[in-house]
């Protein structure tokens, strides 16, 4: 098994439920991480993180800041915009990985377990 003990991931969803379950998955197979309900609290935390994540994982409709525009200010912040970003949308949009500034994957919802570890393990 492939020690993730040393990768940071950035969950960042307005569903509190959606949060803790990736956070339960994402514990079990070693990674650490942090948590934000929105794009705006995430850059917030972002800029305050000594140690900054490996992938965040984005969702794509969140209120007060979605993904797009997070993804617009992240590209802007020179501290964080070479971080890759994993968005889950439950959106089968096929401009979605044009419009969200070609993110490392995307993933429709409802997200599969197998499907999330893997894509991970191919954007970090």
């Amino acid at each position: 098994m492939k020690n993730n003990s040393d990768k940071l991931i950035l969950i960042v969803d307005d569903s509190k439920d959606n949060q803790e379950l990736l956070k339960i998955i994402l514990l079990s197979k070693g990674f650490k991480v942090h948590c934000a309900s929105n794009g705006q609290e995430a850059l917030a935390l972002l800029l305050e993180l000594s140690t900054l994540p490996d992938l965040i994982l984005l969702d794509a409709q969140m209120p007060v800041m979605n993904g797009y525009e997070f993804r617009v200010q992240q590209s802007q912040l020179e501290k964080i915009k070479d971080i890759p970003v994993l968005v889950m949308t439950g959106d089968s949009d096929k401009s979605m990985s044009h419009d969200m500034n070609a993110p490392c994957g995307v993933l429709v919802k409802p997200l599969r377990v197998n499907t999330i570890l893997e894509t991970i393990s191919m954007c970090i």
